[in-house]
């Protein structure tokens, strides 16, 4: 349920049942009455969300965005892996595919694009290719520190 459905309905709900509280002990004003009604609501509407997350329909574009400004960061380092998974820039993608894997990028069989990669990196290289190319491109400069320079 989407958080503001939430706490649209535990406000009227809260009113409602304050202004039965208020119509039988008449103690304050209609202030002091929507006062409570907003803290209550808050402070119920804050633990229901914690208990029953919602997902937002919007995360996955900003996972989008996010990637496309992490690869701008990147774009040199993709651009280098680019060249080691395929040497021939005639079969290079455009870096503007930067929410994609390796795998979707190219058309290379993976255990192909692996073997490039450890024969540049060294038999260890264990890094999944089948991950957004800012990932790899972070796990990489943990992984090698001085892989390019």
């Amino acid at each position: 349920m989407h958080p503001v459905l939430i706490y649209g309905i535990l406000f009227v709900a809260t009113t409602i049942g304050l202004l039965f509280f208020f119509e039988k002990y008449p103690i304050g004003s209609m202030y002091l009455l929507l006062l409570i009604s907003v803290s209550a609501t808050v402070i119920i509407g804050k633990i229901l969300i914690k208990i029953f997350p919602s997902k937002d329909p919007m995360q996955e574009e900003l996972n989008k965005e996010n990637h496309r400004l992490r690869s701008n960061v990147y774009r040199r380092e993709i651009q280098y892996l680019f060249n080691i998974v395929q040497p021939d820039p005639k079969y290079q993608p455009s870096t503007k595919r930067n929410t994609e894997s390796l795998l979707e990028s190219f058309d290379l069989d993976e255990k192909l694009m692996t073997e490039r990669l450890q024969r540049h990196f060294g038999q260890s290289f264990e890094i999944p290719i089948d991950q957004p190319l800012p990932d790899i491109i972070e796990q990489i400069n943990e992984t090698y520190k001085d892989w390019i320079k």
